[in-house]
Order: structure tokens, then sequence, then C-alpha cells
């Protein structure tokens, strides 16, 4: 039963569970508050024990046996284990880890000298209410994690038991520790008392009359206790432990050690290691069922809590970005009623013929690309083909071990099916600050090829230029008529306030249809612009937005670090027209069409 650990590990995870290793290394530091933890993850981890995980503190290792806390699973199956969602996946196995951070953290007495100053007993006493006392601080610091603690418990604390002699559990001291690690984890707030039935049921004929009052007290003194204050005190109870234990044990006539009872008949033996098997068997049929039952409706709970989080968090940024689209398009087409920005209109003119060619190009490029919106659709099933939902696996075979019928669909797939909506949606921002400055007339020329092409193809399209501040050159419904060319003399660039402007205007992120962000800017910014577009540029990718990022400029092969999602693209700035002009269309082509995949 022991966790602890006293020597270095002399084994190295197997290739194949690095991966799953690093994340368990990741989840262990986290949970237990600390930096310097270390994991060993493998089918040969804490084999020495037989425990499905173990903590060594002189080391600051923990070890996960892969055959106990993920059976039957391979590493590709887990995954990442910081992942919220595949924690809900095998909530045994991560409890078995939740329980060792949990060690890690609030553990921190001397395991050596706790065994100095006690003897054998009393140290296993002491360990036996450590359990509960970890687990009570675990379920009151992280309550969003009792369920793994619960699933580990009821799973593998006492769905384990099951596989153990009757006999070798009916000995005084084989109860006490059966006692400590049901009815203490009840008052640790692990478990239920109807998680314990069975056994409460079958204990006052099995145990000696007093020895679970006599008990009782130790463990819930012992549970509010920490290490660093109160370390005499946890081994005086300790001591008081054995002391009881051993007075029922002799009373039993049972050794001092971890002898079997040596009174009452062979047939008496018999009967109470019956009952104690069919209390055992109880607890084990139901183990799985409630325990990950209990894991299912805490991830049900959370999921529920993060979608209406995201739903107010949206609808607060669109009526802010609403707010400021409103202010933004409120004046009139460029500068002239923003006066923050040095940048002024330097010259109209009408488009030239490479100019519409490049248009109509344009259009065909991105009318190949409109995806139709897909709605996706989830589908259970008790067949292939789909990914393998391992929890309705275990609910299955929890229910048919109690002869309940298995309802149970263990497959979930995904379908998406086209609709026809062939909307196209373009929001174009403009850096203009100083550094942009050169490429000011090749801009204005993309600029009018962009809006005529998506005319073209019945699309809606906006753009605005953003430096000091942020004013439209092309407002929802509005077509240029003319090549329109300003100066970038602004100092810096307010990306985050174009993004808002562009956004309440189009409805990129929560609209419908085709969407396209494109960026034509060198990157330079601030920091706090920088934070500002690796946000934008997370949202573009989670609500299915397509970026195309013009490089331009001095600094413009900067501007590649931003595009990391699998939903944009990057291309430089060419020198002439035309180049501008088909690289944006090629582009804008490949950036839609990767973005209707991923819908």
């Amino acid at each position: 039963m022991t966790h602890f650990g006293q020597t270095t590990l002399s084994r190295t995870t197997p290739t194949e569970w690095l991966q799953v290793g690093a994340s368990v290394g990741q989840l262990v530091n986290d949970w237990s508050g600390r930096h310097d933890l270390i994991a060993y993850v493998g089918g040969e981890a804490a084999v020495d024990r037989g425990a499905p995980a173990l903590f060594t503190p002189s080391s600051g290792e923990v070890e996960v046996n892969t055959n106990i806390a993920f059976p039957g699973v391979t590493p590709d199956q887990i995954g990442d284990l910081t992942h919220r969602s595949t924690q809900f996946e095998f909530p045994k196995g991560v409890g078995a880890i939740l329980h060792e951070a949990l060690h890690a953290r609030y553990s921190t007495f001397d395991i050596e000298q706790a065994q100095r100053e006690l003897t054998s007993n009393q140290y296993k006493g002491m360990y036996l209410m450590e359990e509960g006392r970890i687990e009570a601080l675990g379920v009151r610091t992280m309550p969003q994690n009792k369920s793994f603690l619960t699933a580990m418990a009821m799973g593998i604390s006492l769905g384990d038991l099951n596989d153990i002699p009757a006999s070798a559990l009916s000995s005084v001291r084989s109860l006490a520790q059966l006692i400590a690690i049901t009815y203490g984890r009840v008052t640790a707030g692990v478990l239920s008392n109807e998680d314990i039935e069975p056994f409460a049921r079958i204990l006052p004929m099995i145990a000696p009359e007093g020895l679970l009052t006599e008990l009782r007290p130790l463990w819930t003194e012992y549970q509010i206790l920490v290490p660093e204050l109160h370390l005499e005190r946890m081994y005086e109870l300790a001591r008081k432990w054995e002391e009881v234990v051993a007075k029922y044990a002799e009373e039993a006539g049972e050794d001092d050690g971890e002898g079997e009872g040596e009174s009452g008949s062979e047939g008496e033996i018999g009967e109470v290691a019956r009952a104690l098997r069919e209390a055992l068997q109880e607890i084990a049929e139901n183990a799985e069922f409630s325990a990950t039952g209990e894991a299912m409706e805490q991830q049900a709970s959370e999921e529920r809590a993060e979608a209406l989080e995201r739903s107010q968090s949206s609808s607060k940024e669109r009526r802010e970005n609403k707010e400021v689209s409103d202010s933004v398009f409120s004046h009139s087409s460029g500068p002239g009623g923003v006066r923050k920005t040095s940048s002024r209109l330097i010259d109209t003119r009408n488009p030239t013929s490479p100019e519409r060619a490049s248009a109509v190009r344009i259009a065909q490029a991105l009318e190949r690309a409109k995806y139709r919106d897909r709605v996706r659709t989830e589908a259970e099933s008790v067949t292939p083909p789909g990914r393998l939902r391992t929890r309705a696996v275990v609910q299955g075979r929890a229910m048919r071990a109690r002869g309940v019928m298995d309802t149970t669909a263990p497959w979930n797939r995904v379908q998406r099916k086209h609709v026809d909506d062939p909307n196209l949606t373009i929001g174009v921002m403009v850096d203009i600050s100083g550094s942009m400055r050169s490429a000011m007339e090749p801009l204005a020329s993309a600029a009018w090829v962009l809006s005529e092409a998506t005319r073209r193809v019945q699309g809606r399209t906006a753009m605005v230029y953003y430096g000091d501040d942020v004013f439209p050159t092309l407002k929802p419904g509005q077509h240029l008529d003319k090549v329109t060319v300003y100066s970038a003399s602004d100092s810096t660039e307010e990306f985050g306030k174009a993004f808002q402007a562009l956004d309440g205007a189009l409805d990129l992120l929560n609209g419908s249809g085709a969407r396209l962000l494109v960026v034509v800017s060198d990157g330079h910014y601030r920091s706090d612009q920088r934070s500002e577009v690796a946000r934008v540029m997370k949202r573009c990718e989670r609500d299915g937005v397509a970026v195309l990022w013009v490089g331009v400029g001095h600094y413009g092969g900067d501007a590649e670090r931003y595009c990391t999602t699998a939903s944009s693209s990057y291309t430089k700035m060419g020198e002439t027209i035309t180049e501008v002009a088909d690289e944006i269309g090629r582009q804008a082509e490949r950036a839609l069409t990767v973005a209707g995949s991923r819908v």
C-alpha cells in the first residue's frame, strides 16, 4: 500500500512513453506547486511496490505504472495529459498522478526521521492516516479535481482489493487498513458513505466491537494537522493507532505483525472470508461505473461553465468591437475626421488596365476558394469508424458486470455536411507607420484590386488603415471607384483597435461562410501590440477565419513569426502591381481553403 519510495530510480522512461511522461512531469509539478519533480512512466514503474504510482521524496521522482494506472491503453491513445479533456478520459490514472503530487506537496516530514521515531507498525499507521490527510487537502485546495481522486480510490485502491484473498484481509490489522482507506477517505471528502456501503454493512460482523469507534477520532484529528506545526502530535496519533490495533489483535489471538487471526475454527474463518469477499466484489463491481460517472458529471459541469463563459465573453467582445467599429466607420473615408493620425490623401487616380486584369484573376481565385459553410455534427455509434471513447468502454463493462443492459455507444464520429452559404467576407488592415512609406503606392493598388475582386464574387469587404489611430478607407458595402494613395507617417501602430473596427463591421469571428483577414504590415510593433497580434491570430484560428499577412518594408520579414497557425499564410510584398495582386490572390485562395477544411 505504501506509495513512498526511498531509493533513486535506475530505470528510464521507454521511448514510446516519453510524450506521456513529459505531460505527467508537468502535471505533478503544477499540482504540487513545485518545479523540481521528474517523472518516470512505464510498465516497470513502481513495480517493486505493486502500486499505480510512487513518489520518492529524497530524489523528487514520481513513478507511474502504466499497466495499473492505464491498463490496456497505448501511449498514442493517451496523448497529452495536460489537456483537461484527456484527463477526463482517464480519471483513474490521473487520480493516481494527482495523489502522488499531493504527497509531494503536503507530505513534508522526513521519512527517515519518522521511521526512527516510530516502530514499523506505528509508521504503517501514520502512513495510512497520511493517505487520507493529503487527499483531504487536495479536495479543499483543488475541488475541481476531486473526481480524479474518487476514481483512483474506487477504481484502483478499492477495486483491486477484489484480487486479494479475503482470508488475507480478515485479520484485525488488515481490517484496520481497510477502515483507513475507506472510512478515512469518507472523512476526507473523497468517497461517500454510499461508495463504501458494502464494506460498512459487513464490518460489524467481522471486526471487533469498538475497533472502528476508537480509530475514527485518530484519523479525523490527523487530517487537520500539518507537519510544520504538529509533527509530534502526528507521531502521537500514529502510536495511538498502533496501540488500538495491537490491543484488538491480541484479543483476537493474532501476532504483532501481519499474521492472520489464530482464534476461531476454520469454518468460522471461512464464513468471515466469504462475507468479506462478497462485500469487496460488490465494491469492485460498482467502482468503475460510479467513479467514471462522477468524472463524467464533473466534465459536463466544466464544459457547461466554459461554454457559458465563452458565450458571455464573446458577447462582451462583440459589443465592444461594435462600439469601436461604429466610432471608426462613422467618419468619412480617409483620415480627415481622425485628428490623431498624420496620414493624408496624396493621390487619387483611375485604375489601370493591369489592375483591372488582376482584379478579374483574383475574383476567379476567390470563387474557387469560397468553401460552403460546413455544419459539424457528432454521432455516437456502437461500431467503428470514429474515435473510441474510453470512458464509454469502461462504463459499458461496469454495466455488464452489474447485469445491466449495456446501452453505451463507445464510438464517436464527426460528420461535416456542406450547406449553401457561399458568402465571402474580407477585412483588410493596412499599417501606415513611417516604416511603410515606400509601400503605399503598391498597397493602394492592391487595395483597389482586392475590393473590386470581392465585389465581383458578391462578397463583403471593409478596409482600415492604422497608425497612431484608425480610419476607414473602404466601408462595408462600399466600392472603390478610384485608386487612393495615402501617406504613411505615423509613429506607432494601433493593431488591436484596427481589428476591433473590422470585426465589429464585418462580424469576422462570429460570422458564417468564408472569412479572410488580410494584414498588410511589416510587423514591427511595440510589445502590447505584439500581444494583441498573438491574441487575434489565436481567435481567428479558433473561429475559422483565414489570415493572410503581407509583409512589407524594411522589417517585412519579421511579420512571418506571427503566422504560426494552420489557417494563416505569409507572403512578402512583390515589387510590381501585378505581382502584389496576383500573390494576394494565390495566398487568399490557399488561406481560405485551409480555413474551410478546419470547420
